[in-house]
């Protein structure tokens, strides 16, 4: 890391009833680190297993970057990069 890392705040995407809060350590434009906010009335800084694993699914190599349209029949395993 080379930039100083700050910390963001943030809500998560999930449509649960406890509507976490999360901090985000961000250094050099990357997420580097997520945790709930120990300040949340409901979740006192817990993370569900969802949120939990998200900058492993964030950042995975094989995570779509792009939308795609199947070529070949269901199943198949078969499509092409389309544009936005």
């Amino acid at each position: 890391m080379t930039g100083i890392p700050r910390v963001v705040l943030g809500s998560c995407h999930h449509d649960c009833p406890d509507t976490c809060i999360w901090e985000v350590t961000v250094a050099d434009g990357r997420a580097v680190r997520i945790r709930g906010n120990r300040d949340h009335p409901t979740t006192r800084g817990a993370l569900c297993p969802k949120v939990n694993r998200l900058l492993d699914r964030v950042y995975h190599p094989d995570r779509l970057t792009t939308p795609l349209r199947r070529t070949g029949p269901k199943s198949s395993g078969r499509f092409e990069p389309i544009g936005w």
